[in-house]
């Protein structure tokens, strides 16, 4: 008789997945022997307090590319089509009962060992199906591996998790491909973004945004793009003075010498090129302009420049008519925006207080060209 093809259910909220699941998944086909591993991502977990960042099209888009070239690991949409709590018994009894041609064990980590009695009718499930346990951290809930007599097996371990994903840390160890998918959707924004500045700068970026992918379409210029460097463009308006100063020390010592409240945007392009991976040019460059501008503008940092300065939340004198002649004529806005900054500036500071770089962009597009 044909041995049954065993299968390995490996659930999880995957959002998003990383390098560390598709290490375990490589581990059970080449250490453990499966033929195949059914990466079965949930609807919700029933033991995490908030539901999952990313919509469950993005969570299996973001399945389907780490996994395009294994192809040993399949993705099972069982219980994302369930819709309901992800009950891992009811998702096991499933498997069981319509594919009784495989037979399945079950994949966990020990994170999640501490937890591993209060599954829902744990009794019944222990019964039906065999649990394998890979090792995420150095401690774990042996007391509870011993009572079960589970087997306990290592992995190519980076030590990364979704959350740390989420939140910025470690993405030196995730897919690129998966960590560009992320920037390129504007993923965990409340996380990565809305986290770290107060509700009404969030509010302005997500304008700008939207603000920015509207006078995209209108100049024949990729919309994500400008959606993308507008959305993200004052990141990191709300740093403490420290932190930009060390990345500037680091990075830009130079723009040290202009005035505090531009550093923001040659932070933010440094952040999100360091820390977010973001290595799009174009996207980066519209983000260091949006301040005072420069001498090289291309249309997208035009764009990000005069959505910041006309977005939907903006209420000051001229502003409509500002919205009026940038749907018409982007540059003609971009410079009357920028004299009327520079003008600005020289009232409230003082022309040896406003900074060269204003000036050589003032010079640029107004003194040089009146």
């Amino acid at each position: 008789m044909k041995n049954k093809k065993r299968i390995a259910i490996f659930g999880g909220s995957f959002d998003p997945v990383h390098t560390d699941h598709i290490n375990i998944a490589i581990a059970c086909h080449d250490k453990l022997n499966f033929d195949e591993v059914w990466m079965t991502p949930s609807w919700v977990n029933p033991f995490k307090q908030i539901n999952v960042s990313s919509s469950v099209k993005d969570r299996l888009t973001m399945l389907q590319i780490a996994t395009k070239n294994i192809s040993f690991i399949k993705i099972n949409e069982y219980e994302v089509h369930n819709q309901n709590v992800s009950f891992t018994y009811e998702t096991v009894k499933y498997m069981i009962a319509n594919f009784p041609n495989y037979d399945f064990e079950f994949i966990m980590g020990s994170d999640q060992l501490d937890n591993f009695e209060l599954w829902n009718n744990f009794e019944d499930l222990i019964k039906i199906i065999k649990f394998n346990v890979f090792q995420r951290t150095e401690i774990y809930n042996e007391k509870i591996v011993k009572k079960y007599n589970l087997k306990v097996f290592t992995f190519n371990n980076n030590n990364i998790s979704s959350t740390d994903i989420r939140n910025l840390r470690k993405i030196n160890l995730q897919i690129p491909e998966i960590n560009d998918y992320i920037n390129n959707n504007l993923l965990y924004i409340e996380e990565r973004v809305k986290s770290k500045m107060d509700n009404d700068r969030f509010i302005h970026c997500l304008n700008v945004g939207q603000y920015a992918k509207r006078l995209a379409i209108i100049n024949g210029v990729d919309p994500n793009k400008a959606f993308i460097a507008g959305t993200l463009h004052d990141i990191a308006k709300r740093w403490e003075k420290s932190l930009a100063e060390l990345y500037l020390k680091k990075y830009l010592p130079v723009i040290l010498k202009e005035p505090e409240q531009i550093w923001h945007s040659y932070v933010g392009y440094l952040h999100l090129q360091k820390d977010w991976l973001i290595n799009d040019q174009e996207i980066l460059l519209a983000v260091l302009k949006h301040t005072v501008a420069a001498a090289e503008m291309s249309t997208l940092d035009m764009i990000v420049f005069v959505a910041d300065k006309i977005s939907y939340e903006r209420n000051y004198p001229g502003v409509n008519e500002l919205r009026t002649i940038a749907n018409e004529n982007l540059e003609k806005s971009f410079k009357m925006i920028l004299k009327a900054q520079y003008d600005n500036a020289i009232k409230k500071h003082g022309e040896n207080k406003i900074g060269a770089l204003i000036k050589e962009s003032y010079n640029f597009w107004i003194g040089e060209k009146k």
